[in-house]
C-alpha cells in the first residue's frame, strides 16, 4: 500500500512537469491573461530572448501600466551607469572651533550629503559614523568637548519626500522620506499608551528622536481599534486619527527629522566614550579667531552595488528614491556642496530618461515620478521593460551587471515557483500595491537567456492569487529551458 502510495505521488509529479513541459512561450502568456480575474484588468506581458534581442511572447505590450517597484531597476540601471558600481556617498565631518589640553571648544559638524545608510541597520557590517567620530576625537588626544553637534541637513530642501507621493503613505516605514542627512533608515519605533477619553498618556520614541510629538486627534471607542497616522513636518509630530479603546501600541513609523536623532546619538556616545560633553550652543562664537575649520571624519557608504543589492532585495523606497537625488545631484553640480534646487526629483528623473535614451532606449512609454515606484504615476510599457532589461543584460560596469544584483525569485511569487527548482535560477523585481502587481526579470539568473516583464493592473482576485498565477505562468514559461 504505501508502495502504491509512492507511485502515485511519483506519478502526479511527473505528471504537473510534463504538464508545464508542454507551452510555448506565447501559450503560457495565452494561458495566464485568459484567467478570469484579469477580465477587466489591465496586463501587459513580454518574453524577450536575450540572443537574438527579439520578442518571442507577449500581451498588450505597448499599454502602459502603473509599475509600482519595478521602477526600482530604472533607477539602479540608470546609478550604474552614471555614479558607476564603486560609488559611494560622502558624508564629511568638521570641527569649527580650538583644541587645547585635551578641551575642545567649538562645533562638531555633520554635513549630510544625501547618504540613505548612515546607521542603517539593514548594513550593519558597514562603518559606523557615530563610532568613527568618537574615535577620531580620541585619536586627537580630546578628552572633553564644550560646544554643538551640528546635523546639517540643508543640502535637500523641504520637501523631503516626492510631492508625487500619497500623504496617506508618508507615516508608515515603507513611506520615510529622503533628507540630506538620513539616519536609522530614517525610521523610529513608538509606543504610546491611549486613555479612555482617546489621548496619548504615555510615549517613547526609539532611538531618541528630540522635539517629535505624539499628538492623538482619535475618538474614545468601546471596542475599535483602527489607527491612521499621519506625519505633520511643520511641528513635527505624528499624527494619530480613528477609533481606539484605551491601549497601549507599539509600531514603527517614518522619522520626519533624522537630524536629531543622530544628534541626539552622538552626544550619548560622547557620555559613553569617556569624553566629557557640555553643551554650550555659543561655544564657536566666545573662541573667536583662534578657532580653526578642519576634517574630522570622511564618511563613505558602501558601494554602490551593495546599495542597490539591499533595495531591490527589500524594495525600500527610501534607498531608492536617495538614487534619483544622487544622480539629480550629479546632474546640477558634480556634487558642488551648495544646497540643490527644490526640483531635484525632476532633474533626477530628466537625467535618467536621457541616459537612457544614449543606450538607445525609447523612453516615451517610460512615465517616471519618483525613483521608487511609490508614486501610482510611475508607468511604463512591458516594452520599455523588455528593451531595458535586453541593453542590462549585455552591459557590464565594471564586469558588474543588473541580473547580478537582483534576488532569486524564491518565496516572491508564490507557492507553485516557490516549491519549483525554478525558484533559484529566476531573479526578478517586484511591485505591488493596492490592486497592481508587477514583476521584470531574467532567467536563468548566471547568464541569462530570457528577459521578462509582467504588469499587472486591477484585478479581481486577491493579492496572494495573482502572486500564485504570475508564479505559475513563470514556470510555464520557463520549465524545460
Amino acid at each position: 500500500m504505501k508502495k502504491k502510495r509512492i507511485l502515485i505521488t511519483m506519478l502526479l509529479a511527473l505528471a504537473a512537469t510534463m504538464h508545464l513541459v508542454a507551452y510555448t512561450p506565447q501559450e503560457a502568456v495565452n494561458k495566464f491573461i485568459s484567467h478570469s480575474s484579469l477580465r477587466y484588468a489591465s496586463v501587459g506581458v513580454t518574453v524577450i530572448d536575450l540572443d537574438s534581442a527579439k520578442t518571442i511572447a507577449s500581451y498588450r505590450p505597448e499599454q502602459a501600466n502603473i509599475t509600482a517597484s519595478t521602477m526600482k531597476t530604472v533607477v539602479s540601471s540608470a546609478a550604474l551607469g552614471m555614479l558607476g558600481p564603486h560609488f559611494r556617498f560622502e558624508t564629511p565631518v568638521y570641527l569649527d572651533g580650538e583644541v587645547q589640553n585635551g578641551l575642545f571648544r567649538g562645533d562638531i559638524i555633520i554635513r549630510g550629503m544625501g547618504d540613505p545608510t548612515l546607521g542603517s541597520v539593514f548594513m550593519p557590517c558597514q562603518a559606523n559614523i557615530v563610532e568613527e567620530i568618537i574615535d577620531a576625537l580620541h585619536a586627537l588626544g580630546i578628552t572633553q568637548v564644550e560646544g554643538a553637534i551640528c546635523c546639517d541637513d540643508s543640502y535637500y530642501g523641504y520637501p523631503y519626500f516626492d510631492e508625487d507621493w500619497d500623504v496617506g503613505d508618508l507615516a508608515y516605514d515603507y513611506g520615510a522620506a529622503v533628507h540630506a542627512l538620513n539616519y536609522h533608515d530614517n525610521l523610529m519605533t513608538v509606543s504610546y499608551t491611549m486613555d479612555s477619553r482617546g489621548r496619548v498618556s504615555h510615549s517613547s520614541i526609539t532611538p531618541s528622536t528630540p522635539g517629535v510629538k505624539i499628538i492623538s486627534r482619535c475618538r474614545a471607542s468601546r471596542g475599535r481599534n483602527a489607527i491612521t497616522p499621519y506625519l505633520d513636518y511643520s511641528v513635527p509630530a505624528l499624527i494619530l486619527t480613528g477609533e481606539t479603546t484605551a491601549k497601549t501600541y507599539r509600531s514603527t513609523y517614518a522619522n520626519p527629522t533624522p537630524a536629531p536623532m543622530l544628534r541626539d546619538s552622538v552626544e550619548q556616545a560622547l557620555y559613553h566614550s569617556g569624553i566629557y560633553f557640555r553643551r554650550n550652543d555659543s561655544a564657536r562664537n566666545e573662541v573667536g579667531e583662534n578657532a580653526e575649520y578642519s576634517i574630522l571624519v570622511l564618511h563613505k557608504s558602501p558601494e554602490l552595488t551593495e546599495i542597490i543589492t539591499s533595495l531591490l532585495d527589500r524594495s525600500d523606497n527610501m534607498f531608492a528614491h536617495a538614487l534619483l537625488r544622487a544622480i539629480g545631484a550629479r546632474e546640477w553640480g558634480q556634487k558642488s556642496m551648495n544646497a540643490m534646487p527644490s526640483d531635484l526629483d525632476a532633474i533626477g528623473v530628466a537625467a535618467v530618461k536621457r541616459w537612457l535614451e544614449l543606450q538607445g532606449i525609447d523612453t516615451e512609454p517610460l512615465f517616471m515620478r519618483d525613483g521608487s515606484g511609490l508614486a501610482r504615476g510611475n508607468k511604463a510599457s512591458v516594452n520599455f521593460f523588455g528593451d531595458m532589461l535586453t541593453m542590462m543584460a549585455h552591459r557590464r560596469f565594471d564586469g558588474v551587471r543588473l541580473c547580478d544584483l537582483m534576488p532569486q525569485a524564491k518565496g516572491r511569487a508564490g507557492k507553485t515557483l516557490k516549491d519549483n527548482p525554478l525558484s533559484d535560477m529566476i531573479v526578478l523585481k517586484s511591485g505591488s500595491m493596492r490592486h497592481v502587481q508587477c514583476y521584470v526579470g531574467y532567467y536563468p539568473a548566471d547568464e541569462p537567456r530570457y528577459a521578462f516583464a509582467v504588469l499587472v493592473n486591477n484585478f479581481t482576485c486577491s493579492q496572494a492569487s495573482i502572486r500564485e498565477q504570475i508564479g505559475t505562468f513563470l514556470c510555464n514559461l520557463f520549465e524545460g529551458k
